[in-house]
């Protein structure tokens, strides 16, 4: 495990909110007090990462999804990708692509679409080419696969990537690098202003390394040269299309690190309780299915 400073700012100077995340994982979760992004340290590195999403990730997160799950849920990424995508679409990238859903919903709207994946886990690269027929170009989207694919891609898809990413900067300077001149990107995050459920028990984990909120993930866009289109706060997620644009430092405003602190102690106050009592109930169901 290794210590890391924050990405925002640089700086140590940090709150801890949590050892432990979702399946009573390590999860240290921490918040830097200058700027207020959320992240963890000490996390692993990557090589223990590499290992992670190549032995533990799927059998823990990875559900495989009928038709009828897949519509709702990632045809709504298409539905907001849409307005802004080019008129005829000749290449499509997804990052993390699991199983390749929103590649799939976004080639049935333009057959010819050549689609290409990054996915670090085994059996989701097996799926992406022996069932969807996609081209699986790298696992690790900090490799160089961004090499000889300059201004290739008129779509690229990141759906809650991001937050599992080591390096958020290179990881977006990929993304400008192999946008077309009219291409745009989708990219959606967790948002650490809306929780969802339990922090200790459901919304931190140990694959996310990083929690955004509007105002954090618009400096890391700036920071990367990625103009945002479109930006949304929806539910508890983030989601954003953005376009090449011009390299820019945006600073988060200086209240920041106060509000955060402020939604998390409120949502702990307000889950606390019921979350204590679904557990409760959980027990007893399993010692009386026991007995």
């Amino acid at each position: 495990m290794i210590e890391v400073p924050c990405p925002m700012c640089g700086q140590s100077d940090v709150v801890r909110l949590s050892s432990r995340g979702q399946y009573n994982d390590p999860a240290n979760v921490v918040l830097c007090q200058h700027d207020g992004f959320v992240y963890l340290s000490p996390r692993m590195d990557a090589s223990g990462y590499a290992d992670y999403y190549a032995r533990s990730y799927e059998g823990e997160y990875r559900v495989e999804q009928g038709d009828a799950a897949i519509r709702p849920v990632y045809g709504l990424v298409v539905d907001r990708l849409a307005p802004h995508m080019p008129d005829i679409p000749g290449t499509a990238l997804s990052v993390g692509a699991g199983l390749g859903s929103i590649l799939q919903l976004l080639k049935e709207r333009q057959p010819d679409l050549a689609c290409s994946a990054i996915e670090p886990t085994p059996g989701a690269q097996r799926h992406l080419r022996d069932v969807k027929g996609f081209d699986v170009i790298a696992g690790d989207i900090e490799s160089e696969w961004d090499v000889g694919r300059e201004g290739h891609y008129d779509v690229v898809i990141m759906r809650h990537v991001l937050e599992h990413l080591l390096d958020i900067t290179s990881a977006l300077d990929r993304i400008r690098t192999t946008l077309s001149d009219e291409g745009v990107a989708y990219i959606a995050v967790p948002d650490m202003m809306h929780p969802n459920g339990s922090l200790r028990h459901y919304w931190y984990r140990t694959p996310h390394v990083s929690y955004f909120s509007a105002h954090t993930l618009r400096h890391f866009l700036a920071r990367s040269g990625l103009e945002v289109m479109d930006m949304v706060e929806e539910g508890h997620e983030v989601w954003c299309v953005v376009r090449k644009g011009p390299h820019e430092t945006l600073d988060v405003p200086a209240g920041l690190a106060r509000d955060q602190k402020s939604v998390i102690r409120k949502h702990v106050r307000r889950t606390t309780l019921p979350h204590a009592i679904t557990r409760v109930r959980w027990a007893i169901g399993r010692r009386l299915g026991r007995g």
